[in-house]
């Protein structure tokens, strides 16, 4: 038994296996940029989904701090979770913080410094990716209209007060260890009077490792103020990683927030019916502000597993989709007569055949045959 749906779950994930069997690995590309609002040039480090110069598609994009020192690792985390379906292949965009700017670049400016006429400080870094680097990202690569953020220690505290300045400019912020003890707790005061107002929206996570108190003690009262001020449009998810430091809990800080901005994204790895995989992917659909349609080997791939437990109507409803949606796939055409076949239906299956005949364009004599074949 173990061994058959070993089997069937090859059939389904086989093009994840496949793809990591190919050995395609993130392309990296280094870009430099010229920027009007800060009044300097600035370095960007764009790792690339595995295969992205030999497909069309377009991908979510997720913009890091630091992009130099956390890119490697969160392109690498992303490239294993997508292979496995788990999110979807994302382009990464690390825009880099060198030491001399970082604090400057990241930090939220006191109230007690701030000009209202001119943007200092994490606002101006803000500005500078909102008004530069993104539309440079748009422009030179295939994205979609999705886009997140995440940061670490400083770079946190940049997500959060991204979330809170600029309300739906990111559909998902990432804050690992965010130093939300800068200038005596401004960015809660800033953050409590957001919520109060509902402004906030898209997906938030926020963790924190074993760490000073410092640290932890504005970390729960942000917890706390997103748990009293509950917005509909905003889901968050807080996690605490007790066996970790500031300086180690990024890795997993990382792969958890990837996990809850897709939420919902990876489809169980047990039977699906049509009516199951339709709902998973109106809700990637919702996720990434763009229609996915389900895959013609993920179809026919769940539709085999369904055969196999001998549910004869969700088979045949998933795989008359399958064929319906997929009209010129040998495959489809191929999994719908199997099906018929191991259903003792012989005359729909010979029906399907004539119709995979007269849909498939081109169908070679050796196709043909391969069809034929099916029936022994």
């Amino acid at each position: 038994m173990k061994k058959i749906v070993y089997g069937l779950l090859l059939l389904i994930f086989g093009s994840a296996w496949s793809a990591l069997a190919a050995q395609n690995y993130p392309e990296i590309e280094q870009l430099v940029i010229d920027s009007t609002v800060l009044a300097e040039q600035r370095n960007l480090v764009v790792y690339l989904p595995a295969g992205y110069q030999n497909n069309k598609d377009h991908f979510p994009v997720l913009y890091i701090t630091d992009g130099d020192i956390q890119g490697p690792h969160t392109a690498g985390s992303l490239d294993y979770l997508a292979k496995f379906d788990q999110t979807p292949a994302m382009i990464v965009v690390g825009i880099v913080n060198p030491p001399q700017t970082r604090v400057r670049d990241l930090t939220v400016t006191g109230a007690d410094k701030q000009n209202t006429q001119q943007l200092a400080n994490a606002d101006r870094f803000l500005a500078f990716i909102e008004q530069e680097v993104i539309p440079l990202v748009k422009q030179r690569y295939r994205t979609l209209d999705y886009q997140a953020l995440s940061g670490t220690s400083h770079g946190g505290q940049f997500a959060i007060n991204a979330l809170v300045k600029r309300p739906g400019l990111f559909d998902g912020v990432i804050a690992i260890s965010p130093s939300l003890y800068w200038n005596k707790h401004q960015l809660l005061e800033l953050t409590e009077l957001a919520m109060k107002s509902n402004q906030l929206q898209g997906r938030l996570y926020v963790s924190i490792a074993n760490e000073e108190a410092a640290m932890t003690e504005p970390f729960q009262k942000f917890v706390e103020l997103t748990q009293r001020y509950q917005n509909e449009k905003l889901i968050v998810a807080s996690q605490i990683f007790s066996l970790e430091t500031h300086n180690t809990t990024v890795l997993q800080g990382q792969y958890y927030g990837l996990k809850h901005l897709f939420s919902g994204w990876a489809i169980p790895e047990s039977p699906q019916t049509l009516a199951d995989l339709q709902a998973n992917f109106e809700n990637r659909s919702k996720l990434l502000n763009t229609p996915m349609a389900i895959p013609e080997d993920r179809a026919a791939g769940y539709g085999q597993w369904l055969q196999y437990l001998n549910r004869q109507d969700d088979t045949l409803v998933l795989l008359k989709w399958n064929r319906a949606n997929y009209p010129q796939s040998l495959n489809a055409h191929a999994a719908l007569i199997k099906a018929y076949l191991h259903f003792k239906m012989a005359e729909a299956a010979k029906a399907a055949l004539e119709q995979a005949v007269k849909s498939i364009d081109g169908l070679s004599v050796e196709q043909k045959a391969q069809l034929e074949a099916l029936f022994g």
